[in-house]
């Protein structure tokens, strides 16, 4: 009788740790899709520990730019561009700031919902 509970003990376990090891498969997939994450990294038995730190891959090595950083500043640089542009009445290529706040300012809700007509009558074919 003890052997068929020891038995049934480490199956038990044995499908704990397998759930676990799918549940932060998945976790990782998400979370390299949403935030552009490696993964996890995998502890001496070929699974994720649990007292791994799960911040670990938030912070970039030195060096590393992240790409929020440099989104970020690409943004800030164009803001300020166009700023300048504004004050000194200047053009670049033709383009005035009138015609950046136009194509800012234009409302594309009508385009949107046609695109999304097309694409949904592409996909019920």
């Amino acid at each position: 009788m003890n052997d068929a509970t020891m038995e049934q003990k480490l199956r038990l376990v044995q499908q704990v740790r397998s759930r676990y090891q799918e549940d932060q498969y998945d976790l990782s997939n998400r979370e390299r899709i949403l935030y552009g994450r490696s993964g996890v990294s995998l502890g001496r038995q070929g699974y994720a520990s649990v007292y791994d730190d799960p911040y670990q891959d938030d912070m970039p090595f030195q060096g590393e730019v992240s790409s929020f950083r440099l989104r970020l500043f690409i943004a800030m640089f164009l803001a300020i561009m166009v700023i300048v542009m504004d004050t000194n009445h200047m053009t670049v290529a033709g383009i005035t700031t009138e015609k950046i706040y136009e194509v800012i300012s234009a409302d594309y809700e009508d385009v949107l919902e046609t695109v999304v007509e097309a694409i949904s009558s592409n996909v019920r074919k």
